[in-house]
């Protein structure tokens, strides 16, 4: 899928300077079909770009054809690397307070920073059932060892979505992903059911794309309900700017995800292509010592696209009604654009 988005992207810089800035984000965004709407609005006729990704979204299905007719397959082995500065999922302070006495936090329960180098191997395969109707099926499998501590990580992940066109430019997205994760302690199952309805459309401001997703997240301790509303508006000038608010039902003894908004814009600054990312989630439910928790994490984030790779870096501040989980803390990935295939 990286190839095609490539090529994608590198027939756009021959389309014109203007298209080329619109289009690349979108693109790299993970939003094609924001990218062809803006498409279909600029161009007098289509081009060899235009055609390619009619056929990558599904748009060329020959009706009376095979039911499910075959778009995009591929299968990448990626080298990873990150900084995890909670490796152990340890308490960050160094000290907590109960009953208004301090205690010092022992040695092996405080959180450890570590370097993750791994590799993720993906494999996927998309189909058309209609015109603009797309099947999506993908699985992925990670693993990152951990030398120092000995908390080595890996994940296993399927993926399965039916993007159903219901009026112009207008989806119902049904998705289903599983996953099982081993973070050198224990290993967490998941399963994630979403039904989108997405919607893309021309404002003053430019093209935009808004969603709101209804959802259930069930893992072997819980199961909890999820609202989700998303927008992203690609503007001519002034890049790509994302809007998301999330809201997450409580559960009883389990520190979740309660409510989250999130702001992202991706563009170019002094001649250089970046994303940056603001955000905030507030978490509560679980306890320690009888004392309720509740949680909320402010994340500044920074992504730079490099020509093989994305370096990407964070600040997290956390604010706790535990003093033991309060402060700041700081994490980086590098994200390689190569198939080792």
């Amino acid at each position: 899928m990286r190839r095609l988005l490539g090529a994608l992207i590198l027939i756009f810089g021959f389309a014109g300077a203007a298209a080329a800035q619109d289009l690349r984000l979108p693109l790299q965004q993970g939003k094609p079909d924001l990218a062809l709407f803006v498409l279909e609005r600029t161009e007098t006729q289509i081009s060899e770009a235009g055609w390619q990704l009619l056929h990558l979204q599904g748009f060329l299905h020959q009706r009376g054809g095979a039911a499910l007719q075959p778009l995009t397959s591929g299968q990448n082995l990626v080298p990873t690397l990150r900084h995890d500065p909670n490796v152990n999922d340890g308490i960050p302070s160094d000290h907590i307070t109960l009953g208004g006495l301090r205690f010092r936090v022992d040695k092996d329960s405080r959180a450890k920073g570590a370097l993750l180098p791994g590799l993720r191997y993906t494999q996927w395969t998309n189909y058309s059932y209609a015109p603009g109707a797309r099947l999506r099926i993908a699985q992925s499998y990670a693993v990152e060892p951990e030398p120092v501590y000995g908390y080595h990580q890996a994940a296993a992940t399927a993926h399965i979505c039916a993007e159903q066109p219901v009026a112009d430019w207008t989806w119902m997205d049904a998705c289903l992903s599983g996953s099982a994760a081993y973070d050198g302690i224990k290993t967490e199952y998941s399963l994630d059911s979403r039904l989108t309805a997405r919607r893309i459309f021309n404002t003053a401001f430019g093209a935009q794309q808004a969603s709101f997703t209804i959802g259930r997240v069930t893992t072997q301790d819980y199961g909890k309900a999820i609202l989700q509303f998303d927008t992203t508006l690609l503007t001519e000038d002034h890049g790509m700017w994302s809007l998301g608010l999330t809201w997450g039902e409580r559960v009883a003894d389990e520190n979740t995800l309660r409510q989250g908004i999130s702001l992202e814009w991706s563009g170019t600054l002094m001649e250089r292509d970046l994303t940056l990312g603001l955000s905030e989630i507030r978490t509560d439910g679980g306890a320690l010592f009888g004392i309720a928790r509740e949680d909320r994490r402010t994340r500044l984030s920074v992504v730079v696209p490099m020509r093989k790779f994305d370096i990407g870096a964070y600040i997290d501040r956390k604010r706790s009604t535990i003093d033991a989980y309060r402060g700041t803390s700081f994490g980086m990935d590098i994200r390689f654009r190569m198939n080792l295939l």
